[in-house]
């Protein structure tokens, strides 16, 4: 195989401490560095490359531009009983994210059910991550956003993109294990899927992208040149995207900061809403996380389909990658690893500083 193929493993704990390390030389605070770069560690234990350390050059670039400021703040703008608006300042997303679900989290517990809008925001990352921390507060939350500039999915019937990818999430706790998670954008795959595909030198499925042109391409540079995605399940996912786009952004008001001149054009106006409503608003929380923790089994059982080793529940091959990953390391692209080590120089992280791979499958 090429260059382009080979692959590099990392123990998660080493990949945490490089990234804190490089956002920390970039400016941000230490706490900061911390939390960013566990939050993206942690989407690649969960197999969630797209959203992991390969976001670290992207990241820094946008603080070199000055569309993210490292050592930003999110505070509370606005608030009236069960809702509050969190503006995340421009820094990190993570940061906004985090302290939404905490503000959201808090309220439901007072009052059984929130609504937290977030503003001013840049890149969320996984936002599954913010049901699961819901979740491990006994609570069930949804997290819807929108505003996401015109590109690059398109509308269900259309010739060119109309929307952004507008991810959507929602989580329930299942008593004694990881919660019930749904995590994805409403678009046939994520923006960061082809960013994963490209480094590695993969093709794209087919069904999920259309060239400039409107025609089918499984390409990933296509999709730099202008490409659009089509939206997963035709209408379907298209709808759940003009609600993402509804809730994320006109509910929230994210489309009326004309203050966002720094940040990167995708960002400017967009929003997330986040909902959480407390296990135990209703009945006795144990309970409902008993019958969570029913129905996840109930599925389970079910005998599999021809060629197929079980049934799954949402959030469970996550758990179950989590496990591996812990166990066995992360594997990035080789071209993901040199973007991160020329990252690094560029904020003064001189590669001989940081790790190197554990090792390298002879590929």
């Amino acid at each position: 195989m090429g260059s382009s193929m080979e692959t590099v493993r990392f123990p998660a704990e080493v990949l945490l401490g490089t990234g804190a390390r490089i956002f920390q030389a970039a400016g941000a605070p230490a706490e900061t560095a911390r939390v960013v770069a566990s939050a993206l560690v942690e989407a690649n234990l969960k197999g969630h490359d797209s959203h992991g350390v390969l976001r670290i050059p992207q990241y820094l670039d946008r603080i070199r531009k000055g569309q993210i400021k490292p050592a930003a703040q999110p505070r509370i703008q606005g608030e009236r009983g069960a809702t509050a608006l969190v503006s995340g300042e421009w820094g990190f997303g993570q940061l906004a994210g985090i302290a939404a679900t905490d503000e959201a989290v808090r309220r439901a517990q007072e009052y059984g059910v929130s609504a937290v809008g977030v503003v001013r925001c840049n890149h969320l990352g996984r936002v599954g991550a913010y049901v699961e921390q819901a979740a491990a507060k006994d609570c069930a939350a949804m997290v819807w956003v929108g505003g996401l500039g015109t590109r690059p999915a398109v509308p269900h019937g259309g010739s060119r993109s109309a929307l952004g990818t507008n991810p959507i999430s929602a989580g329930f706790p299942v008593q004694g294990e990881h919660p019930v998670v749904l995590d994805y954008a409403t678009t046939a795959i994520a923006v960061g899927k082809i960013m994963v595909a490209r480094d590695a030198g993969k093709p794209l499925p087919p069904g999920v992208m259309i060239d400039k042109n409107g025609r089918p391409s499984t390409d990933p540079e296509v999709f730099y040149k202008e490409g659009a995605l089509l939206p997963f399940g035709g209408h379907k996912g298209y709808s759940l995207s003009v609600i993402a786009e509804l809730l994320g952004q006109a509910l929230t008001g994210a489309d009326r900061y004309q203050d966002a001149g720094t940040a990167e054009e995708v960002f400017r106006h967009a929003g997330a809403l986040i909902v959480a409503i407390h296990a135990g608003a209703f009945r006795p929380a144990e309970e409902a996380k008993a019958v969570a923790r029913r129905l996840v089994t109930r599925l389970r059982m079910v005998p599999p389909a021809q060629g197929v080793e079980s049934v799954l529940t949402p959030g469970e091959p996550e758990a179950r990658t989590m496990r591996q990953r812990t166990a066995s390391g992360i594997e990035l692209a080789g071209e993901t690893w040199r973007s991160i080590l020329a990252a690094a120089e560029s904020v003064g992280v001189p590669p001989r500083d940081l790790p190197s791979p554990g090792d390298l499958p002879a590929e």
